[in-house]
């Protein structure tokens, strides 16, 4: 039930895909490619970290903007 309250409010979900922006920045450092980790995983990995992010800060902005025009 918390998870919804946070898809309602602009502000968290703005400070989620900050986060996800933050970690999907630092993937490139701490996942390296090696026995554990192919290059493509890594590359998915951070191509998924960069689209949620994308995604939580669009939809924050758009809802930013819904609540102060109504």
């Amino acid at each position: 039930m918390n998870v919804l309250i946070g898809l309602r409010d602009p502000r968290i979900l703005i400070r989620t895909g900050l986060v996800f922006l933050i970690l999907a920045s630092l993937s490139r450092w701490l996942l390296h490619p090696n026995a554990r980790f192919s290059g493509g995983l890594v590359d998915m990995l951070t191509g998924l970290l960069y689209g949620v992010s994308i995604g939580c800060l669009l939809l924050g902005i758009w809802r930013n903007r819904r609540r102060h025009a109504a």
